[in-house]
């Protein structure tokens, strides 16, 4: 999450003592020509749906309105400060940390995590300095207790101007990736062992405002805050970039992170986006 949203969820957190879930529908989803440009653009469209929804709603919100993971028993969420572990209900907390910025990072300005990922039992967040953009950080959190390991890498300044919203694990690969935030022309690779570049890969086609992506079969899924709050499918050894899905949820709402995980409902692909009101977060699950 970028700027626009930040301030109406903080207010939220800040100044209201309660919270609400619901699992109701408030909005209806809005077709448009950009949707269609971008599918005939991409030439590939997959045949994902939602399948349910559920709205956090102020302080709720706040806790998980940037990204979201999972370990495979529970969902990991962040707000910009902070980590929330739940139940797979979404609901019942299991750990919270609420600053979670490793003092040293934060003296360099950290104040911001992205869209988190998952691996062997460590949280890997991504963390950026947002009035700079100066100093990009991974930062790795136990999973359990969501306590910072001590452990953090300093990412390579010139492959993240705009800070490093996003950071995704492909165990299978030994792999690490993370995009710039803006028109990303191409995909950054890191050693899983040690966090080193191993190189970058160019993608078919730039992406923009990407603010969170996760592997699936194979491929990295990215959720992409533009005009149609789309998600695409990235071939990590290619760059090829196709249209999974656009989600066609209108302008004023925000696109954040996405987990992978195979539900009873029969989704996989679990997407966060900031509601128009902005004091509410939608977890919006998608089956193929």
């Amino acid at each position: 999450m970028k700027l626009k949203r930040v301030s109406g969820l903080v207010c939220a957190g800040a100044i209201v003592m309660g919270s609400l879930t619901t699992g109701a529908v408030w909005a209806d989803p809005v077709v448009n020509e950009a949707a269609a440009t971008a599918e005939l653009a991409a030439g590939v469209n997959e045949s994902w749906h939602e399948v349910s929804k559920t709205t956090f709603w102020l302080t709720d919100a706040f806790e998980r309105g940037q990204g979201v993971t999972s370990d495979g028993n529970s969902w990991i969420f962040n707000s910009q400060l902070g980590l929330l572990k739940t139940a797979l209900d979404g609901k019942s907390v299991q750990a919270r940390n609420a600053v979670a910025i490793p003092s040293a990072i934060a003296l360099k300005g950290g104040d911001h995590i992205g869209d988190i990922s998952y691996y062997n039992g460590l949280i890997y967040a991504p963390i950026e300095d947002s009035s700079k953009y100066e100093h990009p950080y991974i930062a790795l959190f136990n999973s359990q207790t969501l306590d910072y390991t001590g452990t953090s890498y300093e990412l390579p300044l010139s492959l993240h101007p705009g800070g490093v919203p996003w950071v995704a694990v492909d165990a299978p690969r030994n792999q690490v990736y993370t995009a710039q935030w803006s028109h990303a022309p191409v995909l950054n690779v890191f050693n899983l062992s040690d966090m080193s570049l191993v190189k970058t890969v160019p993608l078919s086609q730039t992406i923009d405002r990407i603010q969170g992506a996760e592997m699936y079969n194979g491929y990295l899924y990215a959720s992409s805050d533009d005009a149609t709050k789309s998600v695409y499918r990235i071939n990590p050894d290619t760059g090829e970039v196709v249209l999974a899905l656009s989600r066609n949820l209108g302008s004023s709402t925000e696109a954040q992170g996405i987990a992978v995980l195979p539900t009873s409902n029969g989704a996989i692909l679990h997407i966060l986006d900031v509601g128009s009101n902005r004091i509410s977060i939608n977890f919006r699950h998608y089956a193929p």
